[in-house]
């Protein structure tokens, strides 16, 4: 008789598989809860970036305004309509329930154009309305939108922009989505999240879930005390490995990076591991291509000095900032409202290189306020160029 592959090696790579899937499910909760986003309708946040400060937000963005759509096909397409815009960066972000990047538009994209977008998957019949076709895998999808606005003299047009932002055709009927708990996705039961997620097996992943099938993803079967034992056991390790594959993230120089664990199903290939850490490391990062970001843990006050060849690596539409973070990764109110510099306010030396110098009194040149004590900066990079980034190091932070 053959012998059976130990619950705990199944459960181990199931929980690796189904993490990031579940980290999900809790950040689209909240925002049921907390934003009113309800599946197919457009939910854009008026707030201005900069209203952010002060609020308990991890790494907020201070230069974009946001939206999103929760898209359900699950009773057929869907289809987005989306205006022109030409004049500032924006992206339509496009996550399936896999937290896979499958699709994106805006200003790399597709060049800002305007346009409608059915989404749809394999079984279904698309509508004859022209739209471009956009397949997905699974029935849930998460378009995150992300808009720049440089001052409020800019409010009225991102506004617009927003409005403009549509679904067009739309089944009536959804599909219900889980509700997170904490102690059922840590739990044997954890695996109820993935049958309840998804309505078939991915093609590429069949004999993947014939191993997660002995543990009730995608089959019935009822666990002895000592087998459930043994699950938990592979859930504990695995989450443990998770957390510990985020946190040697290190790309060098003292910081952290993610280039190469977001990105589409064909781009991750079978790195779960990764996806999960990306997942545990921050949920929606962007692929290489559209964004990356470099997060350094530093104390005290100190510069940065980017030589001309060692700045960020820039497509002909890239560009990059940095923020300083308190150790929470917050933005707190300063007196002097120095938060975040864009590559529009910096000050080149002759030579084309960067000084940034963080301190808790104003400098000449490109200044971050930091009160001392323990701080984090935040390098951000869009629309790289996306070979060099692969390898891509900031300089480091050099303590006075």
């Amino acid at each position: 008789m053959k012998n059976q592959e130990p619950l705990q090696d199944i459960a181990y790579d199931a929980f690796v598989y189904a993490y990031p899937l579940m980290e999900q499910v809790k950040t689209v909760n909240g925002m049921f809860q907390f934003t009113g986003l309800i599946p197919n309708k457009p939910n854009m946040n008026p707030k201005l970036p900069w209203e952010n400060i002060g609020m308990p937000i991890v790494a907020p963005n201070l230069t974009s305004m946001t939206g999103g759509v929760f898209v359900d096909i699950s009773h057929g397409p869907v289809t987005l309509e989306i205006p022109e815009v030409k004049d500032r960066y924006i992206v339509y972000q496009c996550i399936d329930v896999f937290t896979h990047n499958f699709f994106y538009l805006g200003t790399r994209a597709n060049n800002g154009e305007a346009g409608r977008f059915v989404f749809y998957n394999k079984h279904q019949q698309l509508p004859n309305n022209d739209a471009t076709p956009v397949l997905m895998e699974g029935d849930h999808a998460i378009v995150v939108i992300r808009i720049d606005i440089a001052n409020e003299d800019e409010y009225a047009r991102v506004r617009a922009i927003q409005d403009a932002i549509q679904i067009v055709d739309a089944p009536q009927e959804h599909r219900s989505y889980p509700t997170y708990d904490e102690k059922k996705a840590f739990s044997p039961d954890f695996v109820e999240y993935v049958n309840e997620l998804l309505t078939e097996v991915p093609d590429t992943e069949t004999a993947l879930f014939e191993r997660f099938a002995a543990i009730g993803i995608m089959r019935d079967v009822s666990l002895t005390a000592e087998q459930t034992a043994e699950v938990q056991a592979g859930i504990d390790a695995a989450y443990a490995a998770i957390r510990q594959e985020a946190a040697n993230l290190q790309v060098g120089n003292g910081y952290l990076g993610a280039t190469t664990i977001f990105g589409t199903r064909e781009y991750l290939d079978g790195n779960y591991m990764g996806r999960a850490a990306g997942a545990n490391f921050g949920l929606w990062g962007n692929s290489k291509e559209e964004a990356n970001y470099f997060m350094s843990f530093v104390e005290g006050e100190g510069d940065i000095v980017f030589t001309k060849e060692n700045l960020p690596p820039l497509s002909e539409i890239g560009f990059y900032s940095i923020t300083a973070h308190d150790e929470n990764v917050h933005v707190k109110p300063n007196e002097f409202d120095s938060y975040v510099l864009t590559m529009d306010k910096m000050r080149f030396e002759e030579d084309g290189s960067l000084v940034v110098k963080f301190s808790s009194q104003p400098e000449e040149g490109n200044w971050l306020y930091t009160p001392g004590g323990k701080l984090i900066i935040l390098v951000r990079v869009y629309q790289p160029d996306p070979d060099r980034i692969v390898d891509y190091v900031p300089p480091p932070f050099v303590k006075r």
